[in-house]
């Protein structure tokens, strides 16, 4: 057989054996024919991932269970929403894969997981039921639509799981950034985080209706009309008067007025120079690239998310948030081709493009940005360090571990030593043992410089987390830049 006659039959495995786990509760015949008739192309190459569904749910209510106090109203609202869209995506994928549905039966079990929701915020939360209704219905229809409308968009990108998370992802933001910000146009916010997180929201929420804007109607790609666009977006950014003095102001002076952030920001500045200095190199061999290389950016992430969570944990909650908006919008220039620029854009892509970007825009570099960053996004109260019978730096490393180091030491090892497979998969067996023995050797240095306290709680939780994101690296073919900072978060949030 050729090499890519194995591959073949490597994926038909992967897909094989994750259809048998999902045709438990579904039909893989029905769930092919009714995406085909929705003009729904899933990612080729890779099973629906379906359980990824949960992940996002189980994050934020764990949490809520573990830190009751410092988790605020918003926060348990957004726990209880997250519910409703887990039901919502069960809803979903469960009509995908029936033949026929009941237009009456459709349109109740559309809203039945939005009133699950909006009763349980009422209830547990004694939050008026109008108020509760108005948080949990909106939600849930809005996840229903734009689930099926970026699944039709952007073609052959996610699986039906991985959708999942994107959807749950940005209606769960979209939700808490609305009501940050109303909060804080009413009342500035007190606190350092909370002024970082409203400023934040302002800006997401303006990347989001730029590219809404681009992506829907043709007259805005025109270069004058997306600079005068951009332009905005930075004026409201900057100027939206949420806090006092202005957001642009008060970032200047949040970083340049202490020493430490100033430091940091040198290192960053370092770091990203010799990263472009790479890129340049990498680009002009005009070569494909290979694991190992790709890995650099990895191994680049991990010192950047390192340094920030341990000496300036709420510049790096900031930073994250820009770059994610840098991010988006220079996907969105190389897509439109922008005079200049779009041209470079495409080159650095194409180098660095991982086999799972099916579809037409490169979700690699913004997914392990996201990886990286969502234990810091989800965390109740990731900077917060007084609450010392309940925090611990573990959760919050938990994407740097995973996919920063885990993942990047899985594929070295498994690209060059590699020598032994694992059943039903390509990865390697020594490509596994050097993600958990990586991922756990790195614990325990934090512990010993004195950055992470070990107890006979946490190093279970620890070798059971490291174990289990390594066993799903390896057997899964579900994008996992993306899944494994989310399994790896929920478990490292448990209490034994």
């Amino acid at each position: 057989m050729t090499t890519d006659e194995i591959e073949s039959v490597h994926v038909e495995e992967n897909m094989t054996s994750e259809a048998e786990s999902e045709g438990r509760f579904i039909s893989r015949k029905n769930l092919d024919f009714h995406c085909k008739s929705r003009n729904i192309h899933r990612r080729p190459n890779a099973g629906d991932g379906l359980w990824l569904c949960t992940l996002i749910p189980l994050c934020l209510l764990i949490n809520c269970w573990t830190h009751p106090k410092s988790s605020s109203l918003l926060y348990k609202v957004c726990s209880f929403i997250s519910f409703g869209l887990f039901l919502q995506s069960v809803d979903i994928l469960v009509k995908l894969s029936c033949r026929k549905v009941n237009i009456f039966i459709n349109a109740l079990t559309k809203v039945i997981p939005g009133i699950t929701s909006s009763l349980l915020i009422w209830y547990l939360l004694n939050i008026k039921i109008i108020l509760s209704f108005a948080c949990g219905i909106p939600s849930s229809l809005f996840f229903n639509f734009i689930y099926l409308y970026i699944l039709k968009r952007f073609s052959q990108s996610f699986t039906l799981g991985e959708a999942t998370i994107v959807t749950q992802g940005l209606t769960i933001f979209l939700f808490g950034a609305s009501v940050k910000i109303a909060a804080c146009l009413h009342e500035p916010p007190m606190s350092k985080m909370a002024e970082m997180s409203a400023i934040l929201s302002v800006s997401l929420l303006g990347v989001l209706l730029l590219i809404f804007l681009v992506h829907g109607i043709s007259f805005w790609r025109k270069p004058i009309i997306f600079t005068l666009l951009l332009t905005l977006w930075v004026l409201l950014s900057g100027f939206t008067p949420i806090t006092d003095p202005f957001p642009a102001i008060l970032v200047g002076m949040f970083i340049f007025l202490d020493v430490g952030r100033v430091s940091v920001i040198l290192i960053y500045a370092g770091i990203a120079g010799v990263t472009g200095a790479f890129v340049a190199w990498k680009i002009s061999k005009k070569s494909s690239t290979s694991v190992s290389l790709r890995k650099v950016f990895h191994i680049v992430i991990v010192i950047v998310y390192i340094i920030g969570i341990l000496f300036q944990c709420t510049m790096l909650f900031l930073a994250s948030g820009f770059v994610l908006a840098l991010f988006i919008i220079f996907e969105t220039l190389r897509l439109i081709n922008f005079p200049l620029i779009g041209q470079h854009l495409e080159a650095i892509i194409k180098a660095f493009l991982d086999e799972k970007d099916a579809g037409v825009v490169a979700f690699t570099p913004i997914y392990l940005l996201v990886g990286c960053s969502l234990p810091l996004w989800l965390h109740p109260s990731p900077c917060d360090l007084t609450d010392s019978t309940t925090f611990t730096l573990l959760p919050l490393i938990s994407g740097v571990l995973s996919v920063g180091i885990g993942d990047t030491m899985a594929g070295i090892v498994g690209s060059n030593l590699g020598r032994h497979r694992l059943v039903n998969s390509q990865k390697t067996v020594e490509g596994t043992v050097a993600n958990i023995v990586s991922q756990i050797a790195t614990i325990f240095f934090l512990h010993f410089v004195g950055f992470l306290e070990l107890n006979l709680n946490t190093i279970i939780i620890s070798f059971v987390g490291v174990t289990v994101n390594a066993i799903l690296e390896a057997k899964t073919d579900q994008v996992d830049n993306l899944f494994l900072p989310l399994v790896t978060f929920f478990i490292f949030s448990l209490r034994i």
